[in-house]
């Protein structure tokens, strides 16, 4: 296909990145390769192939915004297959025995309204805290869908695209943040205008710059998504200047003056694991008192009967639910990925709880993943050791609650401190 015939299957409305991103994106290249070749983050391509896919009016079938590149691949290998190449046709094909590439569906949760009806709110902080593989992501897509629904501008952008020495200097960081966030927004890096090192301390620098420059000409809302800022919360030299930081944001858009004009056109997702925590002291929560706070809780019964319904599991009993609930509890990415096994042939329930605990687990990545950041805690891998080996639900100190919890490692009733599933119970008693 010549450039003349590329262009002319475009939709209307794309901007000259967007353009960029789609032709290779179309190339099959992956999200990293793009960024390299356009010098924008992973996040900004996921995010301009977000709208892209929007203006192609292209939905998943639940109707909502396809995000990810996995779901996005077979819907243009479907309805637009004269743009694809051999290489991206190559990709849509999944393979029966993976069931990490089976797509997770997302299933609503209470908290959702009170997301929705806050990012309305003049200078907004939402603070979406979890472990990891709650549906994080998939609660941001919703709230994004609902703010463009609005007409808010939206942007992504994930610490997790800083490398490491980037992440170890404080003002590296905030200097990377206000570049990646210009190039979200389409604006020239303008650092060396704007940055005044005369001016205050470097919190203050960051601020002037979004204010001077990024943030001076919005008509319409900005939602502003912070992801994985829980590798910022692990920089123990700085942390407590970063949340001050958005701390002063928060408080700038209440003020009744030329700044807060500003800031209450933006409205601020704060994205975190907590599995930090554990190496944090209990007293230090970051942000706490600030925004609206969504923690994730697991799948109730109910929830778990309707995923089932989605992955066409129509014909697993109520019994057989629950069967799977005692060993994954409601966890959602232990539910999620058991229901995408059964998906695959000669596979079953049995044979799946069998194996699940074993090193042949369709969660052992999951696990050894888990088991390693205990190992790196000798003193919480001894108390959890207890928590698991033990038939009886156990009272913990506080903060050893509190770090296990945030680890996703156990739930609590009341004082009592118990495995967070049966899955923990038996792959860790016999490995810690």
């Amino acid at each position: 296909m010549n450039q003349k015939e590329f262009d002319a299957i475009y939709p209307t409305g794309l901007t000259p990145k967007q353009h960029e991103v789609l032709k290779l994106f179309l190339q099959g290249k992956s999200d990293e390769d793009i960024g390299k070749s356009l010098y924008i983050t992973e996040s900004s391509v996921r995010h301009h192939i977000s709208n892209i896919c929007k203006l192609f009016g292209f939905k998943n079938e639940e109707g909502e915004r396809c995000r990810q590149r996995d779901e996005l691949n077979p819907l243009f290998a479907k309805y637009k297959p004269e743009l694809v190449s051999e290489q991206l046709k190559a990709t849509c094909e999944s393979s029966p025995d993976n069931p990490e590439k089976v797509e997770f569906y997302y299933v609503e949760r209470d908290c959702e309204d009170k997301c929705y009806d806050k990012i309305l709110e003049k200078g907004a902080l939402i603070r979406i805290k979890a472990p990891q593989k709650m549906g994080k992501t998939l609660l941001v897509d919703k709230i994004l869908d609902r703010a463009s629904q609005e007409g808010y501008k939206t942007a992504i952008l994930s610490f997790e695209e800083a490398d490491s020495e980037v992440l170890g200097d404080y003002r590296k960081l905030l200097q990377w943040l206000c570049v990646t966030l210009g190039d979200l927004l389409e604006l020239e890096n303008k650092l060396v205008e704007h940055w005044d090192d005369t001016l205050g301390g470097i919190n203050h620098k960051v601020t002037k710059y979004l204010e001077k420059y990024l943030f001076t000409d919005f008509s319409q809302p900005l939602v502003l998504v912070l992801e994985k800022v829980d590798l910022v919360f692990e920089q123990a030299t700085f942390n407590v200047d970063f949340c001050r930081l958005l701390r002063a944001w928060n408080d700038a858009a209440k003020r009744n003056d030329r700044r807060s004009a500003i800031w209450q056109k933006i409205r601020l997702i704060v994205v975190h694991a907590t599995e930090v925590y554990s190496s944090l002291d209990i007293n230090s929560s970051p942000l706490a008192g600030v925004g609206l706070t969504v923690p994730l809780p697991d799948f109730t019964l109910e929830k778990v009967q309707q995923l089932a319904r989605q992955y066409r599991h129509n014909l697993l009993s109520t019994d057989e639910i629950q069967e799977l609930m005692k060993m994954f509890g409601g966890y959602p990415y232990l539910v999620q990925t058991a229901f995408a096994y059964l998906q695959t042939p000669q596979s079953s329930l049995t044979k799946l709880l069998e194996i699940s605990p074993t090193e042949e687990s369709p969660f052992i990545n999951h696990l050894r993943e888990l088991l390693g950041k205990l190992k790196l805690c000798p003193e919480l891998a001894n108390v959890y050791r207890e928590v698991v080996t033990k038939n009886q639900p156990m009272m913990l100190e506080t903060h050893q609650i509190f770090k296990l919890e945030s680890m996703g490692l156990v739930r609590v009733e009341h004082n009592d401190c118990f495995p967070r599933c049966d899955l923990y119970r038996q792959y860790f008693s016999v490995r810690l």
